[in-house]
C-alpha cells in the first residue's frame, strides 16, 4: 500500500493500474490503520469519459460482524457513493486495515486518469462521532 500517507487513511489498492483500452480491472477501497469504526460513507470520483463502471462488490471490512448494511449509489456519473454500517451492540466496532468495497471498471478510452476520494468521506465510531481521516490515496489508471 501507499508509502508516506498519514493514517488513519483511505487508499486504493492497487494504486497504479496499467491496462489496455477495453480491458476490465478491479480496484479496492481500503481503510488503513483505522480504529473503532462502525460506519462509513465513501465517495469515489473517476473520469467517466475514460472509465466505465462495471460492478461494485462489498469489501470484507465488516465481514466478521453480523449483517452490515451496505448500499451504493451510482449512475455512471463519475462518482461512486458507498454507505455501510454495522447495526449491533454499542460496543462492537472494527479496527485495523481492510477493504470497504471493490470497484470493477472497464478502460473505455486510452490515456491516464485518476480515481480519487471526495472530501466528504466519513468514518464514524460506535457513538456516531466522526473519525478523522488524515490521508487520502489516489489511484492512477494508465490505459493503452
Amino acid at each position: 500500500l501507499e508509502e508516506g500517507i498519514e493514517t488513519p487513511a483511505l487508499v486504493f489498492f492497487p494504486d497504479e493500474i496499467n491496462v489496455n483500452s477495453g480491458e476490465t480491472f478491479t480496484v479496492s477501497v481500503y481503510a488503513l490503520d483505522v480504529e473503532d469504526v462502525t460506519g462509513a460513507y465513501i465517495n469515489v470520483n473517476y473520469d467517466q469519459n475514460k472509465l466505465l463502471l462495471m460492478a461494485i462488490n462489498p469489501g470484507t471490512f465488516f465481514s466478521d460482524l453480523q449483517d452490515p448494511i451496505y448500499f451504493t449509489e451510482t449512475e455512471n456519473s463519475g462518482t461512486v457513493e458507498l454507505y455501510t454500517a454495522f447495526l449491533g451492540s454499542d460496543s462492537t466496532s472494527v479496527s485495523g486495515t481492510g477493504s470497504f468495497m471493490s470497484i470493477v471498471f472497464s478502460a473505455s478510452a486510452g490515456g491516464k486518469s485518476t480515481i480519487t476520494y471526495g472530501a466528504d468521506c466519513e468514518l464514524v465510531d460506535p457513538d456516531d462521532n466522526p473519525i478523522e481521516i488524515k490521508g487520502f490515496g489516489e489511484g492512477i489508471v494508465n490505459a493503452n
